[in-house]
């Protein structure tokens, strides 16, 4: 099911203010909250819904985004549109949970806890937690790590897509059923993503820059740009405004569990000098006389 225009989900118009959209979306919070709805599974849908939107059109540069690209400008949740960030899914044989860092990783763990450490009688070896540090294109594209634990080496399959700061969760590598018949306790991977020099992530966009000069973007140009994928050349037309945004498609991150990849957006930097000889500065002011003479309406 395609997304529902941010606009219309807080039932204001494109040339809507900031105080607006801040009304309108308290609003339809107030309305639709869970705790005023308690197991209302359309309640809790539209709210998660008016929460999205207000994400990207409070932010100044998302909504400019937003307004320039649509869905594709601001990327997707962590766990890509409509899905569970939380659901685990099958990669390549490798079966996988996430778990987002935050206390017992699962059911067995909060029974283990009441219950001693065991469920229905039977008890498990204690979770393992460590970490591995992979790179930006790493994450983009996925990787193979060794992970060592109790001595024995561990092939850990990172799928593309994964953030920094998410753990991968293997059933039954942890420590020993401390009695027979037990089962193993689960490991836990804190997967550390390096940051890039130039780009930088965005749910499912990739993020960069390029400068250009004033007379490129006056005339247009053409640039090569720095991807994750190896360089793209790009073509700026005559007349790019500074800040203006240009679209990549395919070039950005995929979602986890699909092949799919989002866009990588381009910010355009003009570079203004700020020392020109007496002779630029005469062509300069000749070229404002002409504009205000209309010449180049």
């Amino acid at each position: 099911m395609s997304k529902r225009d941010y606009y219309e989900v807080l039932g204001v118009g494109k040339g809507a203010s900031d105080d607006e959209i801040k009304k309108a979306f308290r609003k339809l919070a107030i309305k639709y909250h869970p705790d005023r709805n308690p197991g209302d599974k359309e309640a809790e849908a539209k709210f998660k819904e008016a929460n999205e939107a207000y994400s990207v059109l409070s932010d100044k540069t998302k909504r400019q985004r937003y307004d320039q690209f649509g869905h594709a400008g601001v990327g997707g949740a962590s766990g890509g549109a409509g899905g569970n960030p939380f659901e685990g899914f099958n990669f390549n044989g490798q079966s996988f949970n996430f778990d987002f860092g935050g206390g017992f990783g699962g059911l067995d763990d909060i029974l283990g806890a009441m219950f001693g450490g065991g469920f229905r009688g039977v008890r498990r070896g204690r979770d393992y937690r460590t970490s591995t540090t992979i790179n930006f294109e790493e994450a983009i594209f996925g990787c193979t790590k060794k992970i060592t634990v109790d001595g024995e080496q561990i092939k850990l399959k990172i799928p593309a897509g994964i953030f920094d700061g998410q753990s991968i969760r293997l059933n039954g590598k942890g420590g020993p059923a401390p009695q027979e018949g037990g089962q193993r306790g689960d490991l836990y991977v804190e997967v550390r993503v390096r940051a890039h020099k130039h780009l930088t992530r965005e749910g499912e966009l990739i993020l960069s820059e390029v400068t250009i000069s004033m007379v490129d973007a006056v005339l247009g140009t053409e640039v090569d740009v720095e991807t994750v994928d190896g360089e793209v050349t790009m073509k700026i037309p005559a007349g790019t405004q500074p800040g203006t945004n240009f679209k990549l498609s395919g070039h950005g991150a995929p979602r986890l569990g699909s092949d799919e990849r989002g866009p990588h957006i381009v910010t355009v930097n003009v570079e203004i000098p700020k020392n020109i000889n007496r002779k630029q500065k005469e062509l300069i002011q000749e070229f404002d006389k002409a504009r205000k003479r209309g010449l180049f309406n």
